[in-house]
């Protein structure tokens, strides 16, 4: 019975005939989140964002990131920012891809000996909301990003539900 629920609730978000409406001045909030969890390690990451569409394709914004991890050698509580850029492709589509850009400061306070820009990553990547309806979407993306301190290149991938309004 329970696969059943599942298989009727995918089939209806995929039939959903939900378009789109992307428009100049529409706000955004995104919440996304994982947890990870191997012996004896324990990952939570959560984040949100704000974002505000300055024109049909063009939406900029940002938001706050806290990370936990524990394991064996203690725990950390690391909280973080992203600033970010979105071009939408189209505007009127109940798939919309799009390409971004965005700063992302995994720890706005590193201990010592690592410096803030240890921590600080410029990204370039891209994405699709998949609208659920004309005020939901799921969004997924990928971003590549390079450090500007001694760090390396980093890939993120993320997973969210989005609402506009």
């Amino acid at each position: 019975m329970r696969h059943m629920l599942v298989v009727v609730l995918a089939v209806v978000l995929m039939a959903s005939t939900a378009m789109a409406q992307i428009e100049k001045g529409d706000k955004e909030i995104q919440a996304n989140g994982y947890l990870f969890a191997m012996s004896g390690i324990t990952m939570l990451n959560l984040s949100g964002i704000y974002g505000y569409c300055y024109t049909d394709k063009i939406q900029f914004g940002g938001g706050p990131t806290l990370s936990i991890d524990h394991s064996e050698f203690g725990s950390t509580t690391t909280l973080g920012l992203t600033f970010f850029g979105k071009y939408y492709f189209t505007a009127r589509n109940k798939l919309v891809p799009y390409a971004s850009a965005q700063w992302y400061q995994y720890d706005i306070a590193p201990k010592e000996p690592a410096g803030f820009f240890d921590f600080t990553f410029i990204q370039g990547g891209g994405g699709f909301k998949y609208f659920v309806n004309e005020y939901i979407a799921w969004d997924v993306s990928g971003n590549l990003g390079f450090s500007l301190g001694d760090g390396d290149v980093g890939f993120i991938t993320k997973a969210g539900l989005s609402a506009i309004f």
